[in-house]
């Protein structure tokens, strides 16, 4: 029976609407032997605060001596450095390798870092007999992977400064840890230093770090929990959207629906633009509501060139470390990154110039980046493919998932993703962690070998067999996913395109997916951005408003991004996917000299692997939670290195899906119909 012919839900709307009115009333209401100071902070007049008391941590580090290793790589012998009581090794493209300890405070929401000073011993010197070894990237586009960034930072290697430049650095920042509102100060704190001229470290036996700050004397964010989950969407779709509300609410997952009408209406919302207003919308609904799960609902309209639910986007670019000048990307992050660490506000666009995220040789936007709510979107383009996700999640959610065979399969498509010197198969490696991270998942491996290829019959066969989870590795545009045969990774392997999802059968077997690769969740693509596709240096691309080139495979038409498509896809597809708006970017070789390949360790493929050692490991089970997640720890471990590709790794990783989602489905006897179907609209 379709749902808007059952009378059942109306009489059970009819019977607890006056009550579950009362209930949400007030809600809606309110919705309308050195001390030094360090380098990144400046300490502020105590007179700025207006409650608190000064409080303070001393924490101390004692260091070995260091280690100092001599091996070959590239036929060049690099030193590296290691110091047994750190816990990080930094890994930048083109800058050198060091030892680092970080560590992670948290603290009530709000609350004000003041200062960070230290003391330490003398340092002493060490001669090296060479050069430090310097990280490298990769890139995981579908038409360079060849192009790696392998070059030392001469700015660096040739300056008579200390890298770096200070012995310890902290950042601040404020977001979820794990659903609680927090206010994090990570604490990186280096033992050596190197001065690259002459070839020497200094290093330090112990330093002792001293942070005071005060924490708010109430809560900054008030004890609201009127509803789990706010979607904003175009009006058009409301309608269509009511039985995933009534889903949602049956399995006290509390939901309101608000329109981007409401959200514009300039009587009531701040904002210089949509995208902002939608931003200040969400904070409100934090604050008023205590919403924690957002579901953007809308992307471009149809084939246009126009947004139904509009997009921010971002102009962090490492120019030197990509294969392209890549002016810009799309980044949901920004509707999720809300507040910075004393709860202010955080726009994106600290210079009010209407150039959001911006960081080039000129400027550099205070971000906070921390996620404060877990977001994901339905970039849907018409009612059809609404109506298609609404059907998949609640068919997917309401049936216990878990106690079925299928869903403990783990596919894994994957091959060698780079011609590198070492001679890696990446994809395969990380492929094997990654059945590390999932125990008692049965991993169905789609490996490229030789005599066995990767198309539309190998993929197609093992997703339509079923699984809980698909990880692709490998490198991608916005239509297709491909990697290499191993021993060389230079012959490619057929790949797996949108068109072969056409063929795709698995039905209501519907993995969450995680894909490694470039611009395949760039879901500004339309047929009309390749009428106005030009040619240069032999590639065809498409451009987008924003002058961001982005490429395609000559003659093929691609209505649709790839992970949006396997996402939307009736009949099957994905449940959800996971995967970058631009380009990607793995580690490359083993510069720490670790034994394990960087491609494991930073970038695109620690938040992969991450993300799934959340739901294997800590069998923490709702999709948002463990999206955001990620990207919170991310943060904490590589932000202090001071990276544009850091920033942009968790800027571009974007969730196509419902953030509430519970994976793996729901016991049906713990749900009860409890919350009307709450709809604002003019």
């Amino acid at each position: 029976m379709k749902w808007k012919r059952n009378k059942f839900y109306f009489k059970k709307i009819a019977a607890t609407g006056f009550i579950i009115l009362l209930t949400i009333s007030s809600c809606f209401t309110a919705l309308a032997s050195q001390i030094k100071e360090s380098n990144l902070n400046t300490l502020k007049s105590l007179d700025e605060y207006e409650y608190g008391e000064v409080k303070y941590i001393e924490v101390s580090f004692n260091f070995s001596n260091p280690e100092i290793t001599l091996y070959n790589n590239s036929q060049t012998e690099y030193i590296v450095v290691r110091v047994n009581e750190t816990n990080h090794n930094m890994v930048q493209p083109g800058e050198p390798v060091l030892p680092v300890n970080f560590s992670v405070f948290k603290f009530p929401f709000g609350t004000k870092i003041l200062d960070v000073r230290y003391r330490h011993s003398p340092p002493e010197v060490i001669d090296l007999p060479g050069k430090l070894s310097f990280g490298k990237c990769s890139s995981d586009s579908i038409y360079s992977p060849l192009l790696r960034i392998n070059g030392m930072d001469e700015d660096v290697y040739n300056s008579s400064n200390p890298y770096p430049t200070d012995w310890v650095y902290y950042h601040k920042g404020g977001g979820l840890s794990y659903g609680n509102h927090t206010t994090f100060l990570v604490l990186r704190v280096y033992p050596v230093r190197y001065f690259p001229v002459v070839d020497q470290l200094q290093f330090i036996k112990t330093i002792t770090v001293n942070i005071s700050y005060i924490e708010p004397a109430e809560p900054v964010l008030k004890d609201t929990s009127c509803y789990d989950l706010l979607i904003l969407t175009p009006s058009k779709f409301t309608n269509s959207l009511k039985p995933l509300v009534y889903h949602k609410n049956k399995h006290f997952v509390r939901t309101k629906v608000v329109t981007l009408d409401e959200v514009y209406d300039k009587m009531y919302w701040h904002g210089r633009d949509k995208p902002e207003k939608i931003k200040y919308f969400i904070k409100n609904a934090v604050e008023n509501w205590g919403v924690k799960y957002v579901l953007l609902v809308g992307g471009i309209r149809g084939q246009t060139s126009f947004w139904d639910t509009p997009v921010r986007y971002s102009h962090v670019v490492p120019l030197e470390e990509q294969e392209y000048a890549e002016k810009s990307f799309l980044s949901d992050l920004y509707y999720a990154d809300i507040y910075d660490s004393e709860g202010g506000f955080s726009s994106w666009d600290s210079n009010n110039d209407n150039i959001f995220s911006t960081w080039n040789e000129s400027y550099k936007e205070e971000m906070d980046l921390y996620p404060d709510v877990y977001l994901g979107r339905l970039p849907c383009r018409n009612l059809f493919e609404v109506k298609i996700m609404v059907k998949k999640i609640i068919n997917y959610e309401k049936r216990k998932l878990t106690d079925e065979k299928w869903f403990n399969n783990l596919l894994l498509v994957a091959g060698d993703s780079y011609n590198d010197t070492n001679h890696y198969n990446e994809g395969e490696l990380i492929s094997e962690l990654a059945i590390e991270k999932m125990p008692g998942f049965t991993p169905v491996r789609v490996y490229a070998r030789e005599g066995e290829d990767i198309n539309r019959k190998t993929v197609n066969k093992a997703l339509d067999q079923g699984a809980g989870f698909a990880y692709f590795c490998g490198h991608g545009n916005p239509m297709s996913w491909s990697t290499h045969y191993p021993p060389n990774g230079t012959k490619w392997v057929t790949g797996y395109k949108v068109s072969d999802m056409v063929f795709l059968r698995n039905h209501d077997k519907l993995p969450i997916v995680v894909v490694g690769g470039c611009h395949n969740g760039q879901f500004d693509v339309t047929m009309f951005n390749i009428i106005k596709g030009i040619k240069k240096d032999g590639l065809h691309y498409f451009s987008n408003k924003k002058g961001n080139l982005g490429e395609f495979w000559y003659g093929e038409w691609v209505p649709n991004c790839w992970s949006w498509w396997l996402t939307s896809k009736p009949n099957g597809g994905a449940i959800a996917t996971i995967a970058n708006t631009g380009l990607g970017t793995h580690g490359d070789g083993d510069q720490d000299n670790n034994s394990i390949p960087d491609y494991l360790e930073v970038l695109d493929g620690w938040l992969e692997l991450r993300f799934l050692e959340l739901y294997g490991i800590e069998h923490r089970d709702v999709l948002g939670e463990n999206h955001g997640q990620t990207l919170t720890e991310y943060l904490h471990k590589f932000l202090g290195d001071n990276a544009k590709m850091d920033v942009k790794m968790v800027q571009q990783w974007v969730l196509f899906g419902d953030p509430s989602l519970k994976i793996g489905g729901y016991n049906q006897t713990t749900s009860a119909v409890k919350f009307n179907v709450s709809i604002i609209k003019n």
